[in-house]
């Protein structure tokens, strides 16, 4: 009997050796595809930010292209500005030519007109030069009697004397006419050379003139010329624009699906995590209480940026989880100030611990603190400023994560949150595991049952481990731990939203 008794213990030994060593085995390979799956993150991680850095680029490009497209609008609009003027100068001188013309044709034709009068008057001079000459000669020819030879001829004084005045008024009219010939002469000579001089002024105004319009058309030609470069110009920098926006969104899409990659593999490493937390609890049902465990330390001395902060990671982790689960995150980030199992000894040093808090892993924590922080409530902020004032109603527990679908996991229940004070939530120190089923439940080696014939033997099962060995973080640091952005543990990944 004892005999029989030493082989089952010896059976037994050996099955839980075996297991245990499985299980290491398990361990080990389970250990190999998280950092697997953890190198993917990073590597893809790295994807994103060159990604994202060629997305800046090209997005910059574009700023770029605008500006100068919009410049070289600006640029054609005051050119056309330009060449409107332009084109208003030249009718403006066009109109002035032509009036000038109209100007030239007349004095041309009053300069025709005074040069005939002129001939006119010469001819004219020229005929009663001739008359005069002829009546002189003739006078001198046929020599006058004396006034007393009329008188004697005429035998009439009146008469003679008529005859007389006559000759005297013939003399004296071929004078004045032929003063009056010559004074006009002078006078259509004095208005030639006028108007040949007018005739000079408006030629040498008329040549100033069109050389101005000359000067007025070459400026609106090479204006016109400037202004359908701006235009090709413009076209080749819309070209380029669109270009640029197609490969911006090539990028966006490119972004999106390693984005899309990275929560899978983040998924990966969830369940991955999870799987070998729940391996080394074995077939232990976690013990999960509800409630506080209030306690309250010392308070902290923390500057506004350091609420501020604390506030934003209690908003992505616990915004909806009422003024209990906002103070538990809270209090969970300083506990780990206190415990001596982590190096950091700040709350920015904390919630910037690598790989910890998955709000701050995907960036979100960041994007709220600088861009958003106007959604983060007054109620996230008293949380952080009662924490921080030593107020915990998780003990000093300083791990959580999210609950459900973790039956195996132990701890204390604030919320959709489970808190522990290990990594692996295993049964806390001093509370029993909940008990097995009965037909699970090994007997007591100590007081064993009584035997049973062979054949009406049930085949025996190892016992699982009540409470496996908690794996120790390496000294000053603490296990790779992430928390996700709805409330998930500080000791495992973020569970896919």
């Amino acid at each position: 009997m004892k005999k029989k008794k030493l082989q089952k213990i010896l059976y037994g030994m050996i099955g839980l050796a075996l297991a245990c060593s499985l299980g290491f085995a398990s361990h080990a390979t389970k250990t190999d595809e998280i950092d697997r799956t953890q190198d993917e993150i990073d590597k893809t991680q790295d994807e994103i930010d060159r990604q994202q850095d060629e997305i800046d680029k090209t997005q910059q490009e574009i700023d770029e292209t605008k500006n100068r497209q919009k410049k070289l609008e600006d640029a054609k609009a005051d050119m056309e500005a330009y060449l409107k003027e332009l084109n208003s100068q030249y009718a403006s001188i066009s109109e002035q030519i032509e009036d000038l013309n109209r100007q030239i044709a007349d004095k041309e034709k009053e300069i025709e007109q005074t040069k005939a009068e002129l001939e006119e008057a010469k001819r004219v001079e020229e005929k009663q030069y001739e008359d005069m000459k002829t009546r002189i000669q003739y006078m001198y020819e046929n020599s006058q009697p004396s006034f007393l030879q009329i008188l004697l001829e005429e035998g009439n004084f009146a008469a003679a004397l008529n005859k007389a005045n006559y000759a005297a008024s013939i003399a004296a009219y071929d004078r004045r006419m032929m003063e009056n010939y010559v004074a006009q002469k002078e006078a259509i000579a004095d208005k030639e050379t006028e108007l040949e001089g007018e005739m000079e002024a408006l030629d040498e105004l008329h040549a100033s003139i069109v050389e101005k319009q000359n000067e007025v058309s070459a400026l609106a030609k090479s204006t016109s010329g400037k202004i359908g470069q701006h235009v090709n110009d413009i076209a080749a920098a819309q070209a380029a624009l669109n270009g640029k926006n197609d490969t911006l969104e090539n990028q966006k899409e490119v972004l999106a699906e390693l984005i899309a990659e990275k929560k899978r593999l983040e998924a990966s490493l969830e369940a991955a995590k999870l799987a070998e937390i729940n391996a080394s609890l074995g077939n232990i049902s976690g013990v999960q209480t509800t409630g506080t465990d209030n306690a309250s330390y010392g308070a902290y001395g923390a500057s506004e940026d350091e609420v501020t902060a604390l506030a934003v990671l209690i908003h992505c982790e616990a915004a909806n989880q009422g003024d209990a689960g906002r103070l538990a995150v809270g209090a969970v980030v300083m506990n780990r100030i206190r415990d001596p199992r982590f190096p950091q000894n700040t709350i920015m040093s904390v919630i910037r611990a690598p790989g910890q808090f998955s709000p701050v892993t995907s960036g979100r924590f960041d994007l709220v603190l600088q861009q958003d922080l106007g959604s983060v409530s007054q109620a996230c902020f008293t949380a952080a400023r009662r924490a921080i004032a030593g107020e915990s109603n998780v003990g000093n527990r300083v791990f959580f994560r999210t609950h459900r679908n973790n039956p195996a996991l132990s701890g204390l229940i604030i919320g959709d949150h489970i808190f522990s004070y290990t990594w692996n939530f295993a049964p806390e120190e001093g509370t029993p595991a909940q008990a097995e089923p009965e037909e699970n439940n090994p007997p007591e080696e100590n007081n064993p049952p009584e035997e049973t014939p062979p054949e009406e033997t049930p085949p025996e099962e190892n016992p699982p481990e009540e409470n496996p060995p908690e794996e120790n973080p390496a000294e000053g640091e603490a296990p790779g731990a992430e928390t996700s952005e709805t409330g998930q543990d500080a000791g495992n990944p973020p569970e896919t939203q």
